[in-house]
Order: structure tokens, then C-alpha cells, then sequence
């Protein structure tokens, strides 16, 4: 399914060309800065950029707005509440929080592609409160903790009962007699 968004744009984006895939193999739309004159982006400082619209966005779907590898890697400019998400109640003109990483001013100018909008879509969960913090096996043929308090000493058969993990999590990998396999 192909989700239907609705766009508006907003005085700022007047003429100015709605967000767009480079190609068909991108996932990524790109946002536009849409300012009229030049701005100066400080070494170290955030701005607030204006992309010129605002975007309904279905149920079951979010939004998320990231860095371009491109304005990161070549320019230091990223998003920096990046992902910035965009929920489906959100009606407001989106904006796009850039900072400068690099120790230069950089200008930006009107269209200059700044952050990528990804839409995908998202679950929303309900809760299941058990008491103990062990998780079960995770299948028959795996057998892992992912929580690493471990100290189940009631015995109790509960939904997170204690078995022995095959597989170390990154933090407790490398103990006193543990060895990298």
C-alpha cells in the first residue's frame, strides 16, 4: 500500500517545489531550505529552516526527518534532532533544526536540499506487565537473556523465567574469563 499524504504549503513555500525522490531506488524525500535570502549558519550554531509546507500524515505511519549524507559528510551540517518524528496528529509547517559541526560559517541558500523526510510505517504497542525482569528462550533453537539481571532465585515459571544465554551482549562480552570467539 502506497500511503496517500496530504500537503499545504505554507506562505514561505510560495513557488517553491514540493519535496521529492532523487530516484525511484531512494527512500529518502528531500526537504528544500525555503528562506528568502541567504542565511549564515555560525560554526556551532542551530537554526530553525523553514521547508515551506505542512503534511498530514496517515495512521500507521510517521514521519522522520534525517541528515543528508551528502550536507553531513561535505558541508558539517546535520539535523540535530535527528530523527526529528513527525507524528500523524502534527499539522504544523515543518521545519528542519540544522547545526553547523564545522568551525566555519556556511551560507544557505533558497532550495539548497538540507534533510531527507522518510515516511514509514509504525506499530503501536500495548503493555503485558509481568513481574519478573528475565526474559524467556526466545525460540527453540536459541536460547538468549536480554535483560541482564538474570537473578530469577524464586524459580518461578513466569513469561521471563532465568535460562543461560549462548550469545553475549556487546557490554558483558569480554569478561575475566571470556574469551572472543
Amino acid at each position: 500500500m502506497v500511503p496517500r499524504l496530504y500537503i499545504t504549503r505554507t506562505p514561505d513555500g510560495t513557488g517553491f517545489p514540493l519535496p521529492s525522490y532523487d530516484t525511484k531506488y531512494h527512500a529518502g524525500l528531500n526537504l528544500m531550505a525555503a528562506i528568502g535570502q541567504p542565511i549564515k549558519i555560525a560554526a556551532g550554531e542551530r537554526i530553525k529552516v523553514p521547508v515551506g509546507f505542512a503534511i498530514g500524515i496517515p495512521q500507521g505511519f510517521c514521519g522522520q526527518i534525517i541528515s543528508t549524507p551528502q550536507m553531513a559528510e561535505k558541508e558539517g551540517l546535520i539535523v540535530s534532532d535527528a530523527p526529528h518524528i513527525i507524528n500523524p496528529a502534527d499539522r504544523e509547517p515543518i521545519f528542519v533544526l540544522l547545526q553547523n559541526t564545522t568551525n566555519t560559517t556556511h551560507v544557505l541558500h533558497r532550495g539548497d536540499v538540507i534533510a531527507l523526510l522518510l515516511i514509514m510505517p509504525v506499530i503501536q504497542v500495548t503493555w503485558n506487565e509481568v513481574n519478573n525482569r528475565v526474559s524467556t528462550q526466545i525460540t527453540s533453537e536459541e536460547t538468549m537473556i536480554l535483560d541482564e539481571d538474570n537473578n530469577n532465585t524464586t524459580g518461578q515459571d513466569t513469561p521471563f523465567a532465568s535460562f543461560r544465554r549462548k550469545i553475549r551482549s556487546p557490554r558483558n562480552r569480554f569478561g575475566p574469563d571470556e574469551k572472543d570467539d
